[in-house]
């Protein structure tokens, strides 16, 4: 069985490059590759005057899918996940990739494999701007940073969101736009949580964070906790220094190298 959703509006540029089925969008070696494993691969497309980016898984979990359906949902591929959740972020508003196409490769009810592919958007990993700031801007990443990860969780959006999973425009501290390019997910549904969760799948973010790389300083950290909290949605009853505490004692735990001097 197979699944397949074109964006109305990319049909006939689809079809002109030969990507508009299933099959065609598979076994394409269009444009460039820019990342592969035994898992997936990544190729950027120059269409013309847009580019694209396709991302094709080569197997998926069955444990994943037996979960979906103990839950009483579909099962589907991670791709197909990921287009659901930039469909649901951009019902609530916030700025994500525009999704071309997706589909997906069902045996027995089972995913097999995926595609996925979306719109470049226009602007910078805003990890790299993080880099290439000084001091003063980089507490404004931050403070963008963790208002971003308030509006996600009071939305019930708890997937891992780093800085490399985005993509700025404009200035930090100069209406700075943030939009989402990287959803993988393994539930692409809203979440309801309480205190102790919203806590708990924040800290998890940030440990992610920091194994990848991204290292901030103390007063980094604070400014980040403010924000959160308030864009956070105030039922939960997190506060600013009592989250501070939480992250800091995270990442002194296994030892300082999460945490820059």
């Amino acid at each position: 069985m197979i699944r397949l959703q074109i964006n109305p509006a990319f049909a006939d540029l689809l079809r002109s490059h030969n990507l508009h089925s299933y099959p065609l969008v598979m076994q394409t070696s269009l444009g460039t590759l820019v990342e592969e494993n035994s898992l997936r691969d990544i190729r950027y497309l120059d269409l013309g005057a847009n580019n694209f980016y396709l991302k094709r898984t080569r197997g998926e979990k069955f444990s994943s899918a037996l979960e979906s359906y103990c839950r009483g949902r579909l099962a589907h591929s991670r791709p197909f996940k990921e287009m659901m959740q930039f469909r649901l972020l951009a019902q609530s508003g916030f700025d994500v990739a525009e999704v071309v196409a997706a589909g997906e490769e069902l045996h027995f009810g089972v995913p097999a494999r995926g595609f996925i592919i979306t719109r470049g958007v226009e602007g910078r990993d805003l990890s790299q701007v993080y880099r290439e700031a000084d001091q003063s801007a980089r507490i404004s990443i931050l403070v963008d940073f963790g208002s971003l990860l308030g509006r996600l969780h009071s939305n019930g959006f708890f997937g891992s969101t780093r800085l490399k999973d985005i993509i700025s425009t404009g200035n930090p501290g100069d209406s700075l736009k943030l939009t989402l390019i990287d959803r993988e997910t393994r539930n692409p549904y809203r979440k309801k949580a309480n205190r102790n969760k919203v806590i708990a799948r924040l800290l998890l973010n940030i440990r992610r964070q920091a194994q990848q790389g991204e290292i901030f300083t103390r007063g980094e950290w604070e400014s980040f906790a403010g924000s959160y909290c308030r864009s956070l949605d105030s039922s939960f009853g997190i506060d600013a220094p009592g989250l501070l505490t939480e992250i800091l004692a995270l990442l002194d735990r296994p030892r300082k190298q999460y945490l820059a001097q």
